[in-house]
């Protein structure tokens, strides 16, 4: 078991950002890895994440002890910022992966996965609950330290969207069905919409649902959203690993 206490919270740093992609491909089938090689997984983890590590970088942090990044909170304080870049970016990869699968480039379950996952955006788009809140988040962490690493990095998110004048901010939680998932997404803010995940569910072989969550700053101790001592960028090893 991973102690997070340990780990500090700081902001991303450039040095951090292989640790931060090699994270989300570690994790992108509910904690685990795709158990299979996709064609074009770069172009996928692009479309997550490539805002975040660009425009949006200067409101994210990252949970490290040394070299380890055990998790992020990437932070988008101006949605319609983010949308600017990533409607077109999706229809982008959209276009790039049917071709893919319409030209014999992907197989089995490389393909499965495509199908799938073109199918839950398509019903995210059509179906998808009104944006709650200006700002959004994406957080993500090990295995072993996600109780004490996620609140952590969920105190980050509500800092930074509450320094910047915002009313809250809302994320998408993927958990599988039933109370326990409903329980965990509470502790975290307001359950407003719940969706079946046809990708995850899948992969993990029982039913997941995309759940909405918003976070309402108001409903927070004032203590919880004074500005933290985050340790300095410069501080600590830099990653060694590629």
């Amino acid at each position: 078991m991973i102690a997070p206490g340990a780990a500090e919270l700081r902001p991303l740093r450039p040095a951090d950002l292989p640790a931060v992609r090699r994270l989300f491909r570690d994790t992108v089938a509910m904690g685990d890895p795709l158990p299979f090689d996709l064609p074009g997984l770069a172009a996928y983890e692009a479309l997550c994440l490539d805002w975040y590590l660009g425009p949006g970088r200067g409101a994210a942090a990252v949970l490290a002890d040394g070299d380890d990044v055990l998790g992020y909170a990437l932070v988008c304080l101006d949605n319609r910022a983010y949308r600017r870049w990533a409607v077109p970016a999706a229809l982008s990869w959209a276009a790039g992966a049917a071709g893919r699968a319409l030209t014999g480039g992907l197989r089995g379950p490389a393909a499965t996965f495509v199908r799938l996952r073109l199918a839950d955006g398509l019903a995210a788009w059509r179906g998808g609950p009104p944006e709650p809140a200006p700002a959004h988040a994406h957080v993500n962490v090990v295995r072993g330290a996600r109780r004490g690493a996620g609140f952590r990095l969920v105190g980050h998110v509500d800092r930074t969207c509450a320094a910047a004048g915002l009313p809250g901010w809302f994320a998408e939680m993927n958990a599988p069905v039933g109370r326990r998932a409903l329980a965990v997404a509470r502790l975290h803010g307001h359950v407003l919409h719940r969706a079946p995940n046809r990708t995850l569910s899948w992969l993990a072989g029982e039913p997941v649902e995309r759940l909405t969550l918003l976070r309402r700053l108001a409903e927070l101790p004032p203590a919880d959203l004074a500005p933290a001592d985050l340790a300095p960028a410069t501080r600590g090893r830099h990653p060694g690993r590629s």
